[in-house]
């Protein structure tokens, strides 16, 4: 059955936009979310600086507040996106015939791998909150990261399953797990479309454990938990792709991937004594070895093609993950123990 579509009489006499004024309310759009992002970072920094001049908190307990850091978040990205709106122009808006007919190829795509990842870490955090002791949603993660969480000292002592497990997991219930779903969603959508979701779920496996071997190997120290190292994987692998395939794509595609990167890059040199930089870092150079190896460099080779092992790969790997998060299930609830 073929569906026809008639325009009606208010479409036929709707204005259409130049491109200059399409230009224009497109930096409006960018001003008026760069300004909430500015004043829900201004209401939050001036409330705890009120709170510091008061003397409930400690110069060092400000500095530690995930509030503050979201914050400062708000600050950055308000000045950030006023800047880049100032900036914007046609050339980073319309996108080549060819990259448009190739994203409209990828539009049918549906995420199925990104919500299976995605609906795994929920599930986790649940048994998490369900297990936790903790005396607010804010503490979730401390007990579950000494069951499951990557404990250094554990690991090399041959508790190396905790190098995936500690991805299941996320503390400060339920920002951690907000942040990391959406980021995994967003740039797990993205792999899913313009390349295969096999890659999606190998990407993100790998990078996991490299972040998690990194963070072992430069903070011995420290207990780790989220799947932030997975996730950066996924913005390495995308800001290569982005290289190799930039005709294929927006103008601003990598762009963007570097900017993510600056900001995560940003955040984490701020939040230090609560992000693992070197997880990131690891899951990072992962990705993006991952992406140097299997994009292809020939623009007429398609990259959403792939191999019968790959895919078969990419199902394993998927499985991996989904058999990870019910390790952890079982070991939140006790029903078993490494």
């Amino acid at each position: 059955m073929s569906l026809q579509y008639e325009k009606s009489e208010e479409e036929d006499d709707a204005p259409q936009l130049t491109p200059e004024e399409f230009l224009k309310n497109q930096k409006t759009a960018i001003r008026r979310r760069s300004l909430w992002f500015l004043a829900f970072g201004v209401l939050i920094t001036v409330f705890l600086l009120f709170e510091l001049a008061a003397g409930f908190v400690t110069i060092e307990e400000l500095f530690r507040s995930i509030f503050f850091i979201l914050g400062l978040f708000g600050l950055t990205g308000g000045i950030w996106g006023i800047y880049y709106a100032k900036k914007l122009s046609l050339k980073d808006l319309i996108p080549s015939p060819e990259a448009t007919n190739f994203i409209r190829q990828g539009q049918l795509t549906k995420p199925f791998y990104s919500y299976i990842l995605v609906g795994c870490l929920v599930v986790v955090s649940i048994f998490q909150l369900l297990t936790e002791s903790a005396v607010s949603i804010l503490d979730v993660g401390d007990k579950s990261a000494e069951i499951a969480g990557l404990v250094k000292p554990l690991v090399l002592k041959g508790e190396y399953w905790r190098l995936l497990t500690a991805a299941t997991l996320h503390g400060f219930f339920p920002l951690h797990l907000y942040f990391n779903a959406q980021a995994l969603y967003g740039f797990g959508n993205l792999i899913e479309r313009l390349s295969n979701r096999a890659h999606l779920a190998t990407v993100f496996l790998l990078a996991a454990i490299g972040g998690g071997l990194f963070s072992l190997f430069f903070m011995p120290d420290v207990i780790s938990i989220g799947a932030s190292g997975g996730i950066m994987g996924l913005i390495g692998y995308l800001a290569v792709y982005g290289y190799r395939r930039k005709r294929q794509l927006p103008p601003d595609f990598l762009k963007s991937m570097l900017i993510n990167i600056g900001f995560i890059t940003a955040f984490g040199i701020v939040a230090y004594q609560i992000v693992d930089n070197f997880g990131h870092l690891g899951g990072l150079v992962t990705g993006a070895i991952y992406g140097l190896v299997q994009i292809p460099k020939d623009l007429h080779k398609n990259p959403r093609q792939v191999s019968a092992t790959a895919e078969i790969s990419g199902l394993i790997a998927l499985g991996i993950f989904i058999f990870t998060c019910i390790l952890s299930v079982l070991l939140l609830m006790k029903f078993v123990k490494l």
